[in-house]
């Protein structure tokens, strides 16, 4: 089992990352959690951070049968034997991961800004 608290560096992310819309936001998607990654959330119309804090499971999407998924279903996912589709462990903790990053980096924003 994963821990619960992960030992994250925002420092990693660029100092106006929340304000990153568009290809900006997925060329930082494709530099920290990788091409398919961003992709999968272009395809959703995920195109910024706080888009992507406010999306309960980007993943869910993958399991509606739909031809503009299925490359990526192909990269993200197991095809079991019964011809079902599992999210890799690894590209669910990547997402996991950055999404973390982007949370922690939007208290840091809220704390500042006097917000919270």
């Amino acid at each position: 089992m994963p821990p619960s608290t992960l030992n994250v560096n925002i420092t990693v992310l660029p100092s106006g990352v929340l304000s990153l819309f568009d290809e900006p936001f997925y060329e930082l998607v494709r530099k920290l959690a990788g091409p398919v990654k961003a992709k999968l959330l272009e395809v959703q119309g995920i195109r910024s951070a706080y888009s992507l804090i406010h999306t309960e499971d980007i993943f869910d999407i993958l399991k509606y049968a739909c031809k503009a998924l299925d490359e990526i279903k192909r990269k993200v996912c197991l095809l079991l034997n019964d011809n079902r589709y599992i999210v890799k462990p690894d590209c669910k903790s990547n997402m996991r991961y950055f999404t973390q990053l982007l949370n922690l980096k939007n208290q840091e924003h809220l704390k500042s800004s006097g917000l919270r």
